[in-house]
């Protein structure tokens, strides 16, 4: 029985790895991001304002459910990366974010965390300008790493229309942007985040005694959605946008994603292996026990009780499930740590190691105990009932009777195909397994080919009907449409096309949901609304089109 052994061990370690790559990676990812939330004080609430005085904060600090408030300046610009004293142009443009770190008082929430550097304390600024105007600044890990900076890197920011050298301080890491991107979207090329003096940024800005970025922590128990919207009314006068929670921030809402698609696979794909062996044991025992069925009774009639022979039969598929298990176990350990190098490249913690939880092994014991049981159950059952005089005569000939459609007046059945349905229902359990196990089969192909035919579907639909263009544009603040006047005349241009996207919450009765609003051209040609039939679309001057799945939720019609 060695081949049937060994493809039978390996359906369970296939099961029983994925199970345990999978699950021990997520678990080692949220276990990773809620320590870094803990020692780095991540915060609960977060707001943006156009400009608000400092005095604000103590408003903010002042309502109910708020223990403490940060307020900084944040700004983004355009880099580029000096090399010997020119800036290095990159096939895409470089956007920084700046954030403003104040020396005496530092972060309170939000904490950086100094991978290396020049500052022994991250909760102090990286300095003050030097005497050639330069700021020093922390970079993001992510940003560094895949430009190869170092500490004393020079790096160009066009700071409210003034070029300012920044120098690389350090490398750094905050919670706050575990997942580096703008626009949801992973760039650690052409994204990066640089902490720097908050003086000197909030001068540069003529942000001095002013804010426009906000986070909070709040009080336990606090009531969050009731200090989410005291929040947004105390700074809607100062230009500020809808205050968020924490599970709507863009870096957390990304992780917090991953681990819950990651879990979902986890269960579904080792569910379908496992029910694979559970067919194929199945399939093997009842052979077994159908050519011992003279041992069998020999054994009974010389005084061997039932459960001897039952558990002869258990302990032969437990040691072959037992090697699966070992084999999967092994598998999860290796694979899960090649999973954690692949998450390490994307979200980016101070210390993220593989971890295997002790109710992982124990639930991947479970499970392997339950498809062994599961797969040999009804044949052990039949070897238990089976009398000596009746297992030493042949098996009694089947009863036979007429299949379903006869008896529902379909009688033209040719008679090889009457006795395949015969058998089919004269043995319902057999057939119902045979029917999970094709089934099961053909689910681990369709799955395994999904995601490669759902991505290229994506992407024709992203980057071929709807989005036919070759260069995207994009201003932090809006401009006039004579920009687009000028892009006409860039050398190689055919087509230029504007978009205004203004964020925005939509508001039907109780329900609500943070959005985008686009505005398009009369004719979009360039940036085109897409339907999943194909169909282009054209938003009417007096209403707006909406996304189904957006429409559902806000209940319209």
């Amino acid at each position: 029985m060695w081949s049937q052994a060994l493809t039978i061990a390996l359906v369970v370690a296939s099961g029983i790895g994925g199970f345990i790559t999978t699950l021990s990676a997520v678990d080692s990812l949220a276990l990773a991001r809620d320590r870094f939330y803990t020692d780095n004080h991540f915060a609960d609430v977060f707001a943006s304002v156009k400009r608000a005085p400092d005095s604000v904060a103590e408003t903010l600090r002042a309502l109910p459910g708020v223990a403490d408030v940060q307020t900084t300046v944040e700004e983004l610009v355009r880099i580029s990366i000096a090399v010997d004293g020119a800036s290095k142009t990159t096939g895409d443009a470089i956007t920084g974010q700046l954030i403003g770190i104040h020396a005496r008082t530092g972060l309170r929430l939000n904490q950086i965390t100094l991978r290396s550097g020049y500052a022994a304390d991250a909760s102090l600024s990286p300095g003050r300008p030097l005497p050639d105007g330069a700021l020093p600044c922390w970079v993001s890990e992510a940003f560094a790493t895949v430009h190869g900076l170092k500490p004393g890197a020079r790096l160009n920011a066009l700071i409210n229309g003034k070029q300012r050298t920044l120098v690389m301080a350090g490398v750094a890491l905050s919670p706050e942007f575990i997942f580096a991107g703008l626009w949801g979207s992973p760039d650690q090329r052409g994204f990066g985040v640089f902490w720097v003096d908050a003086e000197a940024l909030a001068a540069a800005f003529d942000m001095t005694g002013a804010f426009n970025r906000v986070a909070l922590r709040l009080a336990p128990q606090a009531d969050a959605t009731a200090v989410i919207a005291a929040v947004g009314n105390a700074l809607q006068s100062y230009g500020g946008r809808e205050a968020i929670g924490r599970a709507d921030q863009t870096s957390h809402v990304m992780v917090e994603n991953e681990i819950k698609q990651q879990r979902l696979l986890g269960t579904l794909l080792p569910s379908i292996f496992l029910a694979v062996a559970v067919f194929l044991l199945n399939v093997v025992i009842s052979r077994l026990v159908a050519t011992q069925r003279e041992q069998i009774a020999a054994l009974k009639a010389l005084g061997y009780p039932n459960r001897t022979i039952a558990a002869h039969y258990l302990k032969l598929v437990l040691l072959i499930a037992a090697a699966g298990l070992a084999l999967g176990l092994l598998l999860g350990r290796v694979l899960g740590g090649l999973f954690i190098g692949m998450y390490a490249e994307v979200f980016r913690f101070p210390l993220f190691e593989h971890h295997i939880a002790p109710w992982l092994m124990a639930t991947s014991v479970s499970l392997t105990v339950a498809t062994t049981v599961l797969g040999t159950l009804n044949t052990l059952r039949a070897t238990v009932r089976l009398s000596p005089a009746e297992a030493m005569q042949p098996p009694a000939p089947g009863h036979y009777r007429r299949t379903l459609l006869e008896r529902m007046g379909v009688t033209r059945i040719a008679t090889p195909l009457r006795m395949i349905l015969r058998n089919i229902e004269r043995r319902p359990w057999r057939s119902g397994l045979s029917v999970v196990g094709v089934a099961a089969s053909l689910a681990l192909v369709v799955m395994g080919n999904y995601l490669r035919d759902a991505m290229e579907v994506i992407i024709d639909n992203q980057f071929n009907q709807a989005m036919r263009l070759d260069v995207t544009v994009w201003t932090f603040e809006p401009v006039s449409d004579t920009a687009l006047a000028e892009m006409r005349h860039l050398p190689g241009a055919t087509a230029v096309e504007s978009v205004r996207l203004v964020p925005v919450t939509l508001v039907n009765g109780h329900r609500r949901q943070r959005g985008e609003l686009r505005g398009y051209p009369l004719q979009p040609e360039l940036y085109r609304i897409v339907d999943m039939s194909g169909h282009s679309h054209v938003p009417a001057g007096d209403g707006v089109l909406l996304t189904d799945r957006l429409a559902r939720k806000l209940d319209l019609r």
